[in-house]
């Protein structure tokens, strides 16, 4: 511990400056007359608060803990802008690595052994309490853990949609939940999201005529258009879903993040006292994609219902992962990792937008107002058949996502939905002139 903190206090006041390499472990243990394991301790507790990355074969070097830099890289042949989950650099592996090593030396294989279908518990209380301090109301509800949000969204609607049933999307939505909804054999109905959300007097009529069973939303940075729901929308709607009884279902993936506006508050926020609320949330655009891990905030009943169709399902998430989501929650290292990932996201969400009216604006392309998020929307210019456009696109080397997949019956397919998650700003510069490009020729 004094090692480390000594090299810590280095590194903080500059006389370690980032990217220097630290002496080897012998050498260092020789020069404090301890032993390379010490040492080797000390480096472990450096690299988990992300002070220092290890490297197989060449040593020991300060990170700094600063974003990586984005810009270097040279433009490539194909350009994707269809992926939002963040770029590997930001992923914190060598905090992650410190922690998988403390774990194995602690439990060995009992980390591995079966636990409960609805998580491992100690995360399930630091998720909770996490939850409280962002002020959500947890009486009367419990909280499950799943194989990330996909599949807390597709055992909600095994258990709670039954074929024939209708369920209320926002129109563009999120592609996946309507695979999942064509398999559960539900009918759609559809509101359109405006800049401050859907119209919830569209959304009373729809209860009053249709018997929708559930509504999905994204009512932070909503996938693909980044709108965000204004606090009194969010409540209106919640009351409306309580009177008729419809579960409202919330996914929430990036609210931990400030894109400029301050942080948004998601609906089991401003509407604590509606209890047909479900949050869903994932980690997975925050922390790394491949943990697949999430969880869901539910009503006790519902939430027991989960927990039984989770454990036919798979049993359980993995039981080393999720110990490894608690030490890094509970230790303190989200924060610090949000910290370095929110002003990541935040200039390159401003210059994306900048970029788009600039580049795509002048040619005919409408884009959505956003407000946050890896992804922007566009409507096509005027004339331009989606199919033709979309060849033009692979032809000019750049590739999106079709409007096509975000709404039942191809009702967007003149949209488009841009995501940058990846992407260094020359980089997404580069695609949006070459969607331009791609216009032109479809003309």
């Amino acid at each position: 511990m004094q090692i480390a903190e000594r090299i810590g206090r280095a590194i903080a006041n500059g006389a370690i400056a980032a990217g220097e390499r630290l002496p080897a472990s012998r050498e260092l243990a020789r020069e404090a007359d301890t032993t390379p394991t010490t040492v080797n301790q000390a480096y472990r507790r450096l690299r988990e608060k992300g002070l220092v990355v290890s490297r197989v074969g060449s040593g020991t070097y300060v990170s700094g803990m600063r974003a990586p830099a984005r810009g270097s890289e040279p433009i490539p042949d194909f350009i994707h802008l269809d992926r939002r989950e963040p770029p590997p650099s930001l992923f914190p592996t060598e905090v992650i690595r410190g922690i998988m090593d403390r774990i194995l030396d602690e439990e060995g294989g009992e980390a591995f052994a079966y636990g409960e279908p609805g998580g491992y518990g100690p995360l399930r209380e630091v998720l909770l309490a996490q939850l409280v301090d962002e002020g959500f109301a947890t009486t009367n509800r419990d909280l499950v853990v799943f194989s990330g949000a996909q599949q807390a969204l597709s055992l909600l609607l095994r258990s709670h949609v039954q074929r024939g049933d209708w369920v209320l999307v926002e129109r563009p939505t999120y592609p996946g939940l309507l695979r999942l909804l064509e398999r559960a054999g539900a009918r759609v109905e559809v509101v359109d999201i405006g800049p401050d959300g859907p119209d919830p007097d569209h959304i009373a009529h729809l209860l009053s005529v249709r018997p929708i069973r559930l509504f999905y939303t994204m009512p932070v940075y909503h996938n693909p258009t980044g709108v965000c729901w204004s606090p009194d929308r969010q409540r209106r709607v919640a009351q409306l879903c309580e009177e008729k009884g419809v579960v409202l279902v919330e996914d929430d993936a990036l609210s931990a993040l400030d894109f400029g506006a301050g942080r948004q508050r998601p609906i089991s926020v401003n509407a604590p006292a509606c209890g047909h609320v479900v949050h869903i949330r994932s980690f997975s655009l925050v922390l790394m994609p491949g943990f697949r891990l999430g969880f869901c905030l539910a009503p006790r009943d519902l939430a027991n219902t989960l927990k039984r169709a989770k454990e036919q399902a798979d049993l359980l998430s993995s039981g080393f992962f999720q110990r490894v989501l608690c030490r890094f929650i509970s230790e303190g290292h989200l924060k610090r990792h949000l910290a370095v990932i929110e002003p990541y996201y935040r200039d390159l969400f401003t210059q994306a937008v900048t970029a788009t009216k600039a580049i795509l604006e002048p040619v005919g392309f409408a884009p959505y107002p956003a407000a946050g998020g890896p992804s922007l929307w566009c409507r096509l210019p005027e004339g331009i058949a989606p199919a033709v456009f979309l060849r033009a696109c692979i032809r000019t080397g750049v590739g999106v996502r079709s409007g096509v997949d975000y709404a039942p019956n191809e009702a967007t397919a003149d949209g488009l939905a841009i995501d940058f998650g990846r992407l260094s700003p020359h980089v997404l510069m580069a695609g949006l002139e070459r969607l331009g490009q791609a216009a032109s020729d479809a003309q």
